[in-house]
């Protein structure tokens, strides 16, 4: 099972480099240094256009599907983090809808590396705003994802996120830090999820013709509700996640049998 660990490990450091930069965009943006945040679309988009952005891509990609590998088969198997053979039907969920969530991020990789212009996915957008079903699904995925912010939330403060690093390979002081840079992301990360989810829900309620399609909306409505200052604040918190799981993926505790 070496090898799957590792595929997982490359796939956790994957998603920091997207969470890096989502959080990057979004503070130069908060700092006036650009003119607005863009999508996670526009920053594969930009990957995608530089010199071997094909093979960044790709390894992005990789990257991506070895993560998605990770929540699935923590989805199923009994054992977590904290050593326990007994895992809660919730947090199965959280697994499962995070890689749901994942794989939409995957497919915008791939129609961005064969040239496949989706309109901004039109069709599922006239879908779910169209329908009372539509509506019901934009709620369910905002209370998913308000569940997801307090879930956060929850391992900032509790001792979940101490067992996610394996500390015997690191150095008390390096073991500390790298806890605290963790935990400061995770609680911001949650406040993305919890404006973003109210956004969705609101979207919803109001019947408005399009809704929010990622993080970046909820950072201009950070922006917009409290300002350049609050917004960069977070959006560096977001850095932090991103650096945190950069610098733990290699030591990340991997609970495959």
């Amino acid at each position: 099972m070496k090898n799957y660990r590792r595929f997982a490990r490359f796939g956790i450091a994957t998603k920091g480099l997207v969470y890096f930069l989502i959080g990057f965009m979004a503070f130069i943006t908060a700092c006036n240094l650009t003119e607005s945040v863009k999508s996670e679309k526009d920053i594969l988009q930009w990957i995608y256009d530089q010199d071997f952005g094909s093979i960044a891509l790709l390894v992005i990609i990789a990257g991506l599907t070895g993560y998605i590998f990770s929540r699935i088969y923590l989805t199923f198997n009994k054992n977590d983090y904290d050593g326990s053979d007994h895992k809660p039907y919730v947090r199965r969920l959280g697994y499962i809808v995070n890689a749901v969530g994942y794989i939409l991020l995957w497919y915008t990789c791939w129609t961005i590396f064969i040239g496949y212009i989706d309109n901004d996915n039109s069709a599922v957008n006239a879908f779910l705003t169209g329908s009372t079903f539509g509506t019901v699904v934009i709620y369910g995925v905002a209370v998913g994802l308000a569940i997801s912010a307090i879930n956060e939330w929850w391992i900032t403060f509790s001792s979940m996120m101490d067992k996610m690093v394996v500390d015997s390979v690191l150095d008390p002081k390096q073991y500390k830090y790298l806890l605290l840079l963790g935990k400061f992301g995770r609680f911001n990360r949650g406040i993305v999820f919890a404006v973003f989810a109210y956004i969705l829900a609101r979207s919803a309620y109001y019947n408005l013709d399009s809704f929010p399609k990622g993080a970046f909306e909820a950072f201009a409505f950070i922006n917009a509700a409290s300002g350049a200052y609050v917004m960069g604040f977070i959006a560096f918190g977001v850095i932090c996640y991103g650096l945190f799981l950069l610098l733990s993926a290699r030591h990340r505790n991997i609970p495959i049998e």
